[in-house]
């Protein structure tokens, strides 16, 4: 009865202390300030009195560009709304996120200046996009439903100018922990096309003669470096240097000629006279982009832009072209549609800035499609870059023609065996095969059809042996196979059975003929192998018996091994 009264009160704390808590409200979400706004264009102080009348002034839609309502226009405008508070965001700090201005901006409200980004002429600097500011908890108190009105000064310098993106209003720690989708895509992208740069450049460091994966390891990187460009924090770093969109046209300049030198070197194309014209031209535009003024670098921009679709329109063309011509060659295909892919992008892109096309919003937050294109594009060129890398390996293994391994794969196995005996004991059969009169077969029929017979007799030979034994073309006609754990009888067991269908093959020759052939054949076998190179000189020679003797036949040839105490290993023959 103790016991219980003892152990009540703390079963019954434990329950409350694992009891769910109920969960505290989610925070309100932010009110989008978007739609109807006051414009009017020029400057003055009192504009940002709330009891300015403003009726007077232009009606424009935010987000929007300059360009859409005043035509081309850089210098001062004012932007002008009233607003009422949500009763729900009246609890904890207030901020406004102004998600693209351009090009530099100062936020009042009613009547006080609390922000803003970049800074206005002479010492003009562009914002940092994205941009929250705080509202001073002084400017909310008195009436919470009474209205407010907010004031944005723009300062537009080149190219886009306005209140280009959302604006919002809700609490300011709730505002600050979201980050821009077009940030979050873009700068994923840009990590992703950095790694990429980053392993084919230490790829290329490996191996010289790579010289697309240079191509494309500069490319990837520049394009990340036009990617950072869509970062607040890369752009609040180097604003105070150098303009960001200066930063982005210097990286697109440059990385034109690497992606024409990557798309000529994978398709195998010869630098022209056009080409290196282009690669002037990508020249001029970047030191273009190095020295002007961002107006009159907006401006050259646009001739940049057209000759970047003409010359696209061109690559594709001759892309195409080579992938019809190459219809076995591997990824060509693959490589002209990733090719045509961010071309097709890109041009889209141009085409819709300059009002031809409407923009695309196929990614949240990013008004534009060239990032799928060029990520299409990196794909593809990885996946041909990697095949063709595979491939030089496996041709540097294996023979083409015959599908067997080349010799230098039979002499490393050979000694790799040759020091596993040596440990654990246990035999080892090698085969040499030379095909009889094959001249004749050349000389009567054509080197074409000696191919042929040189596939198939390869082809035979992978399907006599068994998948632990390695078959090889040790030159022109002479092959060989290696035969782990394999005795005497065993060797002489498959050579009988490869030759036996050897002699029943037949090849169709032009004009009807078949053609068909025999093999000679040494086999050397041994037990405890003290040397592989023993091993190989047994087999030849045994080879060369068999050919002596008349063709289409065997010799074997056994190492026997007592030898380890009394000297040499001593040789036992057997014709069959």
């Amino acid at each position: 009865m103790r016991k219980q009264k003892v152990l009540t009160p703390v079963l019954l704390g434990l329950a409350l202390l694992t009891a769910q808590a109920p969960a505290p409200p989610p925070p309100p979400h932010p009110v989008a300030l978007n739609g109807a706004w006051k414009l009017r264009t020029g400057d003055s102080a009192s504009w940002a009195d709330p009891r300015l009348d403003d009726r007077g002034w232009r009606d424009v839609q935010v987000p929007g560009t300059w360009e859409k309502t005043l035509g081309r226009y850089d210098g001062v405008g004012w932007y002008r709304r009233t607003i009422r508070i949500p009763p729900a965001l009246h609890e904890g700090p207030l901020g406004l996120k102004f998600a693209t201005v351009g090009d530099a901006f100062e936020v009042y409200w009613d009547g006080r200046r609390i922000g803003g980004s970049g800074s206005f002429p002479p010492d003009f600097q562009e914002a940092v996009d994205p941009t929250l500011v705080i509202v001073p908890a002084s400017l909310l108190a008195g009436d919470p439903g009474r209205p407010h009105v907010l004031a944005v000064r723009v300062y537009n310098d080149y190219a886009y100018g306005g209140l280009m993106g959302p604006v919002r209003l809700g609490r300011y720690d709730v505002l600050a922990g979201q980050r821009s989708p077009a940030e979050i895509i873009v700068g994923g992208l840009a990590s992703f096309f950095l790694a990429i740069g980053v392993y084919h450049l230490a790829f290329f460091a490996r191996r010289r003669t790579a010289r697309e994966n240079l191509w494309f390891a500069i490319l990837c990187v520049l394009m990340s470096l036009y990617g950072a460009t869509w970062s607040a924090v890369f752009s609040a770093a180097v604003n105070p240097y150098v303009n960001e969109y200066r930063v982005g046209a210097l990286a697109l300049s440059a990385a034109a000629p690497f992606f024409l030198a990557l798309v000529y070197s994978l398709f195998d194309l010869r630098f022209g006279k056009a080409e290196w014209a282009a690669v002037g031209w990508f020249a001029l535009a970047f030191v273009a982009a190095a020295v002007l003024p961002l107006g009159t670098l907006a401006e050259f921009t646009r001739w940049v832009d057209t000759g970047n679709v003409l010359g696209l329109v061109a690559v594709v063309g001759r892309t195409a072209a080579v992938a019809l011509r190459s219809r076995n060659t591997p990824h060509t295909r693959l490589l002209m549609a990733g090719t045509a892919t961010f071309a097709g992008t890109l041009s889209y892109d141009v085409l819709s800035e300059y009002g031809w096309l409407p923009i695309a919003h196929v990614l949240p937050g990013v008004s534009c499609v060239f990032w799928i294109g060029f990520l299409v594009f990196v794909i593809t060129v990885g996946i041909a870059t990697a095949g063709k890398w595979a491939l030089t390996e496996v041709t540097a293994l294996t023979d083409p023609l015959t599908g067997l391994a080349r010799r230098h794969v039979l002499e490393d196995a050979l000694r790799r065996e040759a020091a596993r005996l040596r440990r654990t004991g246990g035999s080892i059969a090698l085969v040499m095969i030379d095909l009889d009169h094959f001249k004749q077969v050349n000389d009567t029929w054509g080197h074409r059809v000696g191919d042929q017979v040189l596939a198939r007799v390869g082809r035979l030979l992978r399907h006599s042996a068994r998948n632990i034994d390695l078959a090889a073309r040790l030159g022109g006609e002479e092959m060989g196979v290696l035969l782990f754990d394999t005795g005497l009888e065993g060797a002489s067991a498959f050579t009988e059975r490869f030759c036996a269908h050897l002699r029943e093959m037949e090849v169709l020759a032009p004009g009807g003929g078949m053609v068909r052939v025999t093999a000679s054949c040494g086999i050397a076998v041994a037990a405890d192998l003290v040397s592989p190179e023993e091993l190989m000189d047994a087999a030849d020679r045994a080879l060369y018996q068999a050919k002596a003797a008349g063709r289409d036949r065997r010799v074997e040839v056994l190492l026997s091994v007592p030898a380890r105490v009394e000297g040499a290993p001593q040789l036992s023959r057997r014709r069959a």
